[in-house]
């Protein structure tokens, strides 16, 4: 069953009830916080109320060893009087780090302190004991009590603390699945009625764009490149809109390059056939039967014309290899230079009789190419033709090479010259095919199709071709080659 627009826009429209699916998000936050809370409990609470536990357990030991030592003089006893301290300081070391508040921080020092001053009240007891008196040694057991109070109270006290953010943390956590459940409820209802309310109106507010979409297309088939007014619509259908705009102009600007290639191309066909038929004439006619001097120009004119005929159909037929993906390659390995120098000397007639300077700077040793020959110099010779066709007499074309290395190395072929120069708006198409530059002095010349073949070659090659130019200043084309 094929679905229309509406139908098909209706059920993805539909589809924004999955915004329920988002609700996951908060109940996954709200989940993560009451994981935290719990763990916090459990690890930090519940540990730390363990930790004191430990604490008042050990503690005690303490005090059993050191009262038995105190009756005793037993040495066992007062070994484990000592190891247990070991075991204390270890467990208020574990507790301070359970502990996150400055006061019970506080705390933990005033116990430590506590227990510093219990144990050096316990040392200098048991420094000559058998001289000190009854009176002392009530003395000390009333310190000592004291002290051990004071710990006792300041555990208790952290114990209380921890006991009662236990149960904040386990009430808080009840509170969000409270407040998890009930929100759940609205954002599913708002969801749904959301989604129902916005297919309404989004379906409402596509349709009429896309219908008019439509009329336009029937619009282009009968070749009327009318763009689509300002409308309303969502922001894909406005950028849907713009690109159908676009390609209206493309294909408008396409139709118009291709009727004036057609007129360029006739004038071109019939300008050297119009030549070739007239000098033809001429010699059936037997004129200049007595002038062997003329009949030979006359001959000359046609050869010239036959070329520029062959030229001509050549390139049409190349165009239209390279636009079915066509056109062959042979490539083989071969040295740039003589073939830049060959496609110098070929055109250096034309550059001697517009009186133009060309130069090839030396190019040194370049390395080895993978390329067809043949379509190189056809890249060269166009490149070069078009500089001398655009450079006025005595001015002057330089042809240069140099090795380049970025990510690959290539070898880069440049062409100067100081010529008419390309206009700003003109280079980012100048090697779109059915383009021709016109410029205040030099009237648009060929078929448009050069620099469009020349590229597709170049890019054939897998290298690149670009453009510098500055209108009265000239302009400089450039080429790189993958190097072997």
């Amino acid at each position: 069953m094929r679905f229309t627009i509406f139908k098909r826009l209706t059920i993805g429209y539909a589809a924004i009830m999955i915004l329920v699916v988002f609700l996951g998000l908060y109940v996954t936050l709200k989940l993560i916080q009451i994981s935290h809370l719990t763990r916090d409990a459990a690890l930090v609470d519940s540990a730390t109320v363990g930790r004191i536990d430990q604490l008042f357990n050990t503690l005690f030991s303490q005090v059993s060893f050191e009262e038995k030592y105190l009756i005793s003089r037993d040495r066992d006893f007062f070994d484990k009087f000592w190891e247990v301290e070991e075991n204390f300081l270890k467990d208020i070391g574990k507790l301070e780090s359970l502990l996150q508040t400055e006061e019970d921080q506080n705390r933990v020092e005033r116990i430590k302190a506590s227990y510093k001053k219990y144990l050096s009240l316990f040392q200098h007891q048991i420094v000559g004991t058998d001289k000190k008196s009854d009176q002392y040694f009530w003395q000390y057991h009333n310190e000592k009590n004291k002290l051990i109070d004071t710990i006792h109270q300041d555990l208790r006290k952290l114990m209380t603390k921890a006991r009662s953010d236990r149960d904040k943390k386990i009430s808080a956590s009840n509170r969000i699945v409270s407040n998890v459940l009930k929100t759940q409820l609205v954002i599913v209802g708002l969801a749904i009625l959301a989604g129902l309310v916005i297919s309404f109106f989004n379906t409402r507010s596509i349709i009429r764009p896309v219908l008019l979409l439509k009329e336009k297309t029937k619009d282009i088939a009968d070749s009327k490149f009318t763009r689509i007014s300002n409308i309303t619509s969502p922001p894909e259908i406005k950028e849907l809109a713009d690109d159908f705009n676009r390609m209206c102009e493309r294909l408008k600007e396409l139709d118009e390059m291709k009727e004036d290639f057609v007129n360029q191309v006739s004038h071109k066909l019939r300008t050297p056939l119009t030549a070739i038929r007239e000098a033809t004439r001429m010699l059936m006619d037997g004129s200049y039967a007595n002038e062997p001097v003329k009949q030979k120009a006359l001959l000359k004119i046609t050869e010239m014309e036959c070329e520029r005929l062959i030229q001509s159909v050549n390139q049409i037929l190349d165009h239209s290899r390279m636009e079915a993906k066509m056109m062959d390659f042979s490539f083989k390995k071969r040295n740039l230079v003589p073939l830049i120098q060959k496609s110098v000397l070929k055109l250096a007639p034309i550059a001697r009789e517009k009186k133009i300077d060309l130069e090839l700077k030396p190019p040194g040793k370049l390395p080895g190419l993978w390329i067809d020959e043949e379509r190189i110099a056809q890249v060269m010779e166009n490149l070069l033709g078009n500089a001398l066709k655009y450079t006025d007499s005595k001015g002057k074309v330089i042809i240069q090479t140099a090795v380049k290395n970025t990510d690959k190395k290539f070898v880069e072929v440049s062409i100067l010259d100081n010529g008419c120069g390309i206009p700003a708006e003109n280079l980012a198409t100048i090697f779109d095919k059915f383009k021709r530059v016109t410029n205040g002095t030099n009237m648009a010349q060929g078929t448009g199709l050069g620099l469009s073949i020349t590229k597709y070659i170049v890019s054939s090659h897998g290298g690149k071709i670009w453009v510098k130019s500055k209108p009265g200043k000239g302009s400089i084309f450039s080429f790189s080659l993958p190097v072997l």
